[in-house]
């Protein structure tokens, strides 16, 4: 039920968008004027193209030029909307700023019947020059039109920039009670390596890694996106890592066949840690499968395993996925838990949908006064190639004594 909520909820929002394009811009659009039916059916094409892209995401035979395109629907029609907030917030300051203009040159007066509102002045009216002029008024709104355009075409480039690109390093500190020495972790969620991205991607991530030069690597999930076949050749730039990996499951390799994924990683250069934790030289390392297990009955979670035997004199760090788990299991032995799966919500606002289901969403929490949390924003992305103020990233977890 949930999942369908949220599929609406989706839905429902980009519909609303797409009627705020037409109401508030679009529709006075001069390169428009008189299309209306026109601009209607561009609009109705490309969210038919979201909608197709949604719907059709999690089939296991979505082909992958087609996903990429109906993808792009997606991108487009954020960009759009995003361009139309920007040029329709620039509207309003720079009317408010010939208001107080205006009022400074004490021209400007409360509209009645006799002084009517400072865009329905005329030339012989008290008004400030750029407003009383129509072929200048004329000139703003066309300068108001091509600004929808130039910004629609610049954020649809950076929008999928940001989701293609090597993401960048964000190193953050963390105070551990019982460590006697300073340890870096590097930490990746998310890559989905699939439809979009591949080898090079991958390649261009453990290449940024290696130049870290960290104590262990931690990969928290969501590596594999596609059927394992396809994605080999890129898991294979995991071996060229120089530090030990380690690595736990997320829900998306469930999607595609959640044993041969597992059975394919354990052949690879990296240590698969299934409900279970090891005695590492300065800290305890634990990871727990993913709670999507429970509904496939194959790798299910279970944190009394993972967490048995923890060496008290050591500092315990947990593995975990999803950041919702905290709901469903007493995390309390550990010290720190390193989780991923909200891509700090990809897509601004949805950041706050994120919230609703995972209550965390990016960064560095105190869950009480012994155990942290830190949750990854990704350094891939899921479904259409797109970010939007929710950057990706490798995180540099510098690790500290206390004191």
């Amino acid at each position: 039920m949930k999942i369908y909520l949220l599929a609406l909820s989706i839905f429902g929002l980009m519909a609303l968008t797409k009627f705020y394009c037409y109401k508030r811009v679009l529709r006075d659009l001069r390169v428009f004027k008189g299309r209306k039916i026109l601009l209607v059916a561009l609009l109705m094409l490309l969210y038919g193209g979201e909608l197709s892209f949604f719907l059709l995401a999690k089939e296991k035979e979505f082909n992958h030029t087609l996903y990429l395109g109906l993808g792009g629907f997606v991108v487009l029609g954020c960009a759009l909307f995003v361009a139309c907030v920007l040029v329709d917030l620039a509207q309003i300051f720079a009317k408010i700023f010939l208001k107080c203009a205006c009022k400074k040159q004490n021209l400007y007066k409360a509209p009645n019947a006799h002084n009517p509102p400072l865009n329905q002045c005329t030339p012989t009216q008290k008004c400030p020059t750029l407003l009383a002029n129509p072929q200048r008024r004329e000139f703003l709104l066309t300068l108001k039109d091509l600004g929808v355009a130039v910004l629609f075409l610049l954020l649809g480039y950076r929008f999928y920039k940001n989701a293609c690109a090597i993401p960048q390093v964000r190193k953050v500190s963390i105070a551990l009670p019982k460590l006697k020495a300073h340890k870096k972790i590097a930490m990746i969620s998310d890559v989905h390596l699939g439809k979009a991205l591949g080898v090079e991607f991958m390649r261009g991530i453990v290449e940024r890694i290696n130049a870290l030069k960290p104590d262990i690597v931690v990969i928290v999930g969501d590596l594999v996106d596609e059927n394992i076949e396809f994605v080999k050749p890129a898991l294979l730039e995991l071996n060229k890592l120089e530090a030990r990996a380690y690595y736990v499951n997320g829900n998306h390799e469930y999607y595609h066949g959640i044993t041969p994924i597992m059975r394919a990683l354990r052949e690879l250069d990296i240590k698969v840690l299934e409900n279970e934790n090891l005695a590492l030289e300065d800290f305890n390392l634990a990871g727990i499968c993913d709670l999507t297990g429970l509904r496939f009955q194959k790798f299910e979670p279970d944190i009394e395993r993972a967490k048995s035997g923890l060496d008290p004199s050591k500092p315990s760090i947990l593995l975990a996925h999803q950041p919702k788990i905290l709901k469903f299991y007493d995390v309390s032995a550990f010290d720190l838990v390193l989780c991923g799966h909200t891509h700090a919500g990809q897509v601004f606002p949805l950041s706050f949908l994120v919230w609703l289901d995972q209550r965390y969403i990016h960064g560095l929490y105190k869950l009480d006064s012994k155990t942290q949390l830190y949750v990854s924003s990704g350094a891939g992305f899921w479904g259409p190639t797109i970010r939007f103020l929710a950057p990706s990233e490798i995180a540099l977890l510098e690790l500290e004594t206390e004191g």
